[in-house]
């Protein structure tokens, strides 16, 4: 069973459910969840993201360039996530015993998407000229 979620995680990932709704797609993928984390705004995960020049309007703009709208079809997964994003939440959980957190927090959902790597948040990271392991290097610093 996951921990539970702090309450700026559960409000990004709260934000990757409308995102992806007003994007009209049918899931909340690892692109979503890493929007909802820099439209937070306040999280430890924003900071990173805007500290390595991770900008939301390029991200969004990524996102609807890369991924088209789907027909109005139920969400895939019981709660809409992807498998891909069952495994971050997953890590996440994962990383978040590493810290010895009491809660998941957004630095630990960004972790999750970074540790994984192959999903479509780090191909959006990667186009908009991001290097992932960079930024999983900066995350690793500002939690020790």
């Amino acid at each position: 069973m996951r921990k539970p979620y702090t309450a700026k995680a559960k409000k990004a990932l709260d934000i990757a459910g409308r995102i992806s709704k007003s994007l009209q797609h049918s899931y909340i993928g690892t692109e979503h969840i890493l929007l909802g984390l820099i439209k937070e705004g306040t999280g430890v995960a924003a900071q990173i993201l805007a500290d390595n020049g991770v900008e939301e309007g390029q991200l969004l703009q990524l996102i609807q360039d890369l991924i088209a709208p789907s027909s109005a079809v139920a969400v895939m997964e019981r709660d809409g996530y992807t498998p891909k994003t069952d495994m971050l939440l997953d890590l996440a959980a994962a990383e978040a015993e590493r810290f010895r957190s009491e809660n998941i927090g957004t630095e630990h959902l960004l972790a999750g998407i970074l540790r994984e790597g192959n999903n479509m948040a780090v191909r959006i990271l990667r186009t908009a000229g991001v290097d992932a392991r960079n930024l999983y290097s900066a995350l690793m610093r500002k939690l020790s």
